[in-house]
């Protein structure tokens, strides 16, 4: 019986092992289609439902609380943000977004030229967070969750200026 317990931990451990290794590759994928330009790559680590909410939500512009009944701009502003997200978003217009986003430095020198400016951890079980710093701007965040046994980008933050302290 000792010998059935050590390969059940064994397996179990080879599995959890697996498991934390892979969100990295997945990053890995991205950035390897990202660079060759594959969309078709890109495309199976994109949850694209939970991705078009995030950016219509990000995109929309908020309505005051206190307004019971919202501007013909902003809600105008919001259907036409909403409509070409629903529109144009895909796997080619993600990666055209990713490159504009991307420093410079970051597109020329690879992957491996960038690992110092990513920071990457598990934020719960089934969540992992990437982020990539920007010089004069917050980072850009990756986020992403684990389904249907793979990691799926479900939304990201756009980086902005960042505030002198």
């Amino acid at each position: 019986m000792p010998r059935a317990w050590q390969g059940l931990g064994v397996t179990a451990g080879a599995v959890l092992a697996a498991y934390a290794v892979s969100p990295y590759l997945a990053l890995w994928d991205i950035d390897r289609a990202l660079h060759g330009n594959n969309a078709s790559r890109l495309a199976p680590h994109v949850d694209w439902s939970s991705l078009s909410h995030c950016l219509k939500e990000q995109f929309t512009p908020a309505v005051p609380a206190d307004d019971d009944l919202p501007g013909f701009g902003s809600s105008f502003a919001g259907q036409v943000a909403s409509n070409a997200i629903d529109t144009r978003l895909t796997p080619a217009t993600l990666m055209t977004t990713a490159h504009q986003v991307m420093p410079h430095e970051a597109s020329t020198s690879g992957w491996l030229g960038t690992w110092h400016a990513v920071h990457a951890h598990f934020v719960s079980p089934g969540k992992f967070e990437a982020s990539l710093d920007q010089p004069g701007q917050t980072p850009f965040v990756l986020h992403m969750k684990f389904e249907h046994w793979g990691w799926k980008i479900t939304r990201f933050e756009m980086p902005a200026p960042a505030h002198a302290a």
